[in-house]
């Protein structure tokens, strides 16, 4: 079955290829495929079968193998799926184990739907995640023997009938002239002529060859006073014609006289041809459950993972792989056969007497990952983890005898693990800190550039005023043309120094934002622009504007600024054209903000979106280029994007996506 499994294409199968599968898996799999005691595994939600060659045979020469191999369970037992499914509903479900004995189950074998007794346990297989993966069966096919016990009950049965009338062979020797009689029953099973008396070794030569000498000598025997006259053996029937053998039991009593001398020999003869075979039936299969027993504890030997058994209420060790020695930082000599908190001291006091003892009590399994214990190591305790299940052994009575107990030491994932905790939360301080250094450097440029606004705010303001006062004293036409040149410059720079301003107060603050509609603030700054409107003879179209959640001044200062460009960068002599729509898509809305002015090169759409970034020459238009950095930093505060598209002389598109909050 190994090889078959080796070669079985799981690439078609729910399990996914070998390499693909869990540590759990392999390893259960590992212990089933080479053990001699017949062993089948259902695996996963949808009870994938595994089974090795022990348990080839129960499958019969025809029917579910090889198909049963890979398969579902449900669709490979449909004949008595409602008999096992609870016992594997229940098994993955409470995690304990079952038992059963002699168990009729029928099943479909060799063509046909056959009674099969079996005597199995039904075992959770945990995950590397502490949960049921698997349902590990172990069992035995003992349907020879129930019906060996069955026909013995029933030749018991046969026989109490068959005493009670007279069903028995019966014999009378005369120990002086080895001649008897008997009843026809006796002479049937010895294949004699019905005369009247028999020559003894006419009966002995139709016993088995082998038993010929034994019994002759039991006779003799039996004739002697020092014997006390009894006679009890069991020998073989030989029938001539077809050579077919009776077992029977004779038993009788010899009678002697005053001098010792044998005067009478008789008995009964009894068929026990089906309590014999059955008991050498019976010896065999107790053989062979102690053959599998050896087999199962070789496989523990051998087991890829660490395995121990441990006895009574006092939890001796009875037996442990070398890999569970490793664990434990011992060797098999200081703890077989004794209590593993003699063998092992240092375990003591740091639960496990807790723990054995609650699954021995109440038969409940144990299943611990990751668990601290210090355990000897180079002479010294050291910190380990191990990763262990406890699970009660039962006798066929179902009493619990001891404890079964897997491990894995996983010390060197719980440090890796630990090492990358430790990195990950260095990291994170220190991204912390930065995170606050950067706030506090923020913080210390906008409060620069509000101070530095002011400052540079005051001489602009002295030199427009004492150009004005200039102005009205000078009469030369040269000196008053530098004098407005003198004050527009002046003008400029009050403008731009506001327009820093305004860009770095601009803030998110969660504090700040509330549901602002849309449409209003459209209906607003109509309002506010409407001299200029007026003059450029602008008509806007927009309806049903969303209300959102945002910061009003912001959303004022954003559609004030693409207004304000849409007048200020209109084509001559063309009334400008404003259209706002909006569509909600995938919790974002998305407004475009059309008009229909000078345009821009196309190759100028990330340019545009630039602090201090003007694509045309102040004389043509007037403004700082700060007004779209704006825009485009206040849609960024509300955690979306902008950005713009246009034809050069046929108009500007932007694009605002602003989440739904």
């Amino acid at each position: 079955m190994g090889d078959l499994t080796r070669r079985y294409d799981w690439s078609k199968n729910q399990l996914g290829t070998p390499e693909t599968w869990s540590k759990s898996l392999q390893t259960t799999l590992a212990i089933l495929l080479p053990s001699r005691f017949p062993m089948f595994l259902w695996w996963g939600t949808d009870l994938i079968q595994f089974y090795n060659d022990a348990y080839r045979p129960s499958l019969g020469g025809s029917g579910k193998h090889p198909s049963a191999l890979g398969q579902k369970g449900k669709d490979c037992w449909p004949e008595i799926w409602d008999i096992i499914y609870p016992l594997i509903h229940q098994v993955r479900t409470t995690g304990e184990s079952t038992w059963s004995e002699d168990q009729l189950v029928p099943i479909y074998r060799d063509g046909s739907i056959q009674d099969v007794y079996w005597t199995f346990s039904y075992s959770p297989v945990m995950g590397e995640d502490g949960t049921i993966e698997g349902v590990l069966v172990i069992c035995t096919e003992t349907t020879q023997k129930v019906k060996y016990l069955q026909e013995l009950s029933e030749s018991k049965k046969e026989l109490e009938f068959a005493i009670d009338a007279a069903d028995l062979g019966t014999w009378d020797l005369n120990p002086l002239t080895y001649r008897f009689t008997s009843n026809a029953r006796l002479k049937e099973w010895f294949g004699l002529q019905r005369d009247e008396e028999i020559d003894l070794s006419i009966a002995i030569a139709a016993m088995h060859k082998d038993d010929q000498d034994v019994v002759s000598e039991a006779i003799r025997f039996a004739l002697t006073p020092s014997s006390g006259g009894l006679y009890d053996i069991h020998y073989r029937i030989v029938d001539p014609a077809t050579a077919s053998q009776r077992i029977v039991r004779a038993v009788g009593k010899a009678i002697f006289d005053e001098q010792n001398s044998p005067v009478r020999f008789n008995g009964i003869l009894q068929d026990v041809t089906d309590q014999k075979q059955a008991e050498i039936r019976e010896r065999e299969a107790r053989e062979k459950i102690a053959e599998n027993e050896r087999n199962f504890r070789n496989t523990i030997l051998k087991a890829p993972v660490a395995i121990c058994i441990f006895k009574g209420p006092r939890f001796v060790v009875e037996i442990a792989n070398d890999r569970m020695l490793a664990i434990w930082g011992t060797d098999r000599p200081s703890v077989a056969d004794k209590s593993i908190f003699d063998g092992l001291p240092e375990v003591r006091a740091q639960g496990f007497e807790e723990l054995l003892s609650t699954v021995y009590r109440t038969g409940n399994s144990v299943s611990i990952q990751e668990y601290p214990v210090q355990l000897p190591r180079d002479g010294k305790l050291a910190q380990e983890y191990v990763s262990f299940l406890y699970e009660a052994e039962t006798d066929t009575q179902g009493q619990i005898t001891g404890i079964i107990a897997v491990a894995v030491l996983v010390t060197e994932q719980v440090l890796a693990r630990q090492k990358i905790e430790e990195i990950v939360n260095a990291r994170t301080r220190e991204l912390a800190e930065a995170n606050q250094h950067l706030a506090r450097s923020n913080a210390d440029l906008g409060q620069f550039a509000h101070v530095a606004s002011h400052d540079l705010q005051e001489p602009v303001r002295k030199i427009s005023s004492y150009a004005s006062l200039l102005e009205t004293t000078m009469e030369s036409q040269p000196s008053l043309n530098y004098l407005n040149k003198i004050i527009t410059a002046a003008d400029r720079m009050k403008i731009l120094i506001r327009d820093v301003l305004v860009y770095s107060q601009v803030s998110n603050q969660d504090s700040l934002f509330e549901m602002v509609n849309l449409e209003q603030v459209i209906l607003d700054l109509q309002i506010e622009f409407e001299l200029l409107i007026d003059q450029k003879q602008a008509r806007f179209s927009f309806h049903n504007l969303p209300t959102i959640r945002a910061i009003r001044l912001q959303m004022v200062q954003l559609f004030g600024n693409l207004i304000s460009n849409a007048l200020k960068y209109s084509r001559p002599e063309t009334p400008v054209v404003i259209t706002i729509q909006v569509e909600k898509k995938d919790a974002e809305y998305h407004i475009l903000f059309n008009d229909n002015g000078i345009g821009f090169d196309p190759q100028y759409a990330g340019q545009i979106f630039q602090i201090f970034q003007r694509l045309h020459r102040k004389t043509e238009y007037s403004g700082t280029g700060i007004g779209l950095a704006v825009c485009k930093k206040i849609v960024e505060n509300h955690g979306g994007r902008i950005y713009a598209t246009g034809i050069e002389g046929q108009g500007a598109s932007f694009h605002i996506i602003l989440p739904v909050l």
